[in-house]
């Protein structure tokens, strides 16, 4: 009997490199697969997954941030509301904010782009240059609060 030991050797030789280039393949094609899934993933901000961060180069928004504070917390029946406009501080709305002078201080309570030259920064703070800290009968606000006031008047106090 004659057996060729090249045509046996041929065949396993292919085969190998068949499963060689195969292996090749299969691996490219998972990792590609799997660098496009997770590239589409992070630019999806559809849903799931966690909020994107807080752009912290984003002005301090006057109707969505410091109004709220105002009003939860100062213009209130009695004190700094349309109605009571406490030592001549009124912060009901913009307008009244900007317009207000108070009444230890004699000058307007906002200066824009100048939050250590404003009143209404002065009396919110520990140690007030002129009466008592507001809010007057409650809790003093939160840094985060107080600190959000300062920022938007660092940004010149818009109307936003």
């Amino acid at each position: 009997m004659y057996y060729s030991i090249s045509s046996c050797s041929n065949k396993t030789g292919s085969a190998t490199i068949n499963k060689y280039y195969l292996s090749i393949i299969v691996f490219s094609l998972g990792f590609l697969l799997l660098s496009c899934s997770s590239s589409t993933s992070s630019q999806d901000d559809s849903g799931g997954g966690d909020p994107p961060p807080e752009d912290p180069n984003r002005l301090v928004s006057y109707s969505q941030d410091i109004q709220p504070i105002f009003n939860g917390n100062c213009a209130t029946s009695g004190c700094h509301d349309a109605g009571s406009v406490s030592s001549g501080v009124n912060l009901s709305d913009y307008n009244a904010t900007m317009n207000s002078t108070g009444n230890q201080y004699e000058k307007k309570i906002v200066d824009p782009g100048n939050p250590n030259n404003s009143p209404l920064v002065d009396k919110i703070e520990e140690n007030p240059d002129e009466g008592s800290r507001m809010p007057e009968n409650g809790s003093a606000l939160e840094q985060a609060e107080i600190d959000s006031i300062k920022a938007w008047i660092d940004d010149g106090a818009p109307d936003n």
